[in-house]
């Protein structure tokens, strides 16, 4: 874990002596201020997240940001990983090219593009802190799919296998 990084912030964990409604409040409004009063931008086009549906009045993309399961609004669970790192999302889609600039304190974001359906994916990967997130490429925008921890092995070996693979092929053409 890097965490001292020049760019990433630290991690903003849920304290189980307070309601969590408290703390998701908390989130809320830094996913608001980072993806719905101001966007980021990724190759010159903003970044925008999933509004519809509203889910127990957050929009889709917040709860989706914040929980394993929520296709029952009553008996979604909170996903603790995701939501400390939750103001990392814009952190990682602004920070990408960080490999120059803090090249002695971490080893930087992996990014590779995979077809998905019409679209492409950008994958960022930062592999020191086992972190990724996605978006995804539109005419006129990107649209922010999902962000995680990895948190087992296997799942970070298989994302470092898709980078590989894109780097082989890119290679190659």
């Amino acid at each position: 874990m890097v965490r001292d990084n020049c760019w990433l912030p630290s991690l903003n964990p849920y304290d189980f002596e307070e309601d969590y409604k408290i703390y998701e409040s908390r989130l809320y409004k830094k996913h608001r201020a980072d993806f719905i009063d101001s966007h980021p931008l990724y190759e010159t086009k903003i970044v925008k997240v999933r509004f519809q549906p509203i889910i127990d009045g957050y929009e889709e993309s917040f709860i989706h940001f914040t929980c394993k399961k929520y296709e029952n609004v009553e008996a979604r669970e909170p996903d603790f990983k995701r939501c400390e790192r939750l103001h990392w999302i814009r952190k990682v889609i602004e920070n990408y090219l960080c490999k120059e600039s803090c090249a002695e304190v971490c080893s930087g974001i992996l990014i590779w593009e995979e077809p998905y359906k019409m679209y492409s994916r950008v994958h960022f990967l930062f592999e020191d802190e086992r972190y990724l997130v996605i978006i995804e490429k539109r005419e006129t925008y990107n649209l922010l799919i999902t962000a995680y921890y990895l948190e087992y092995d296997n799942a970070l070996e298989k994302q470092l296998k898709h980078y590989a693979q894109y780097k082989k092929a890119k290679g190659a053409s």
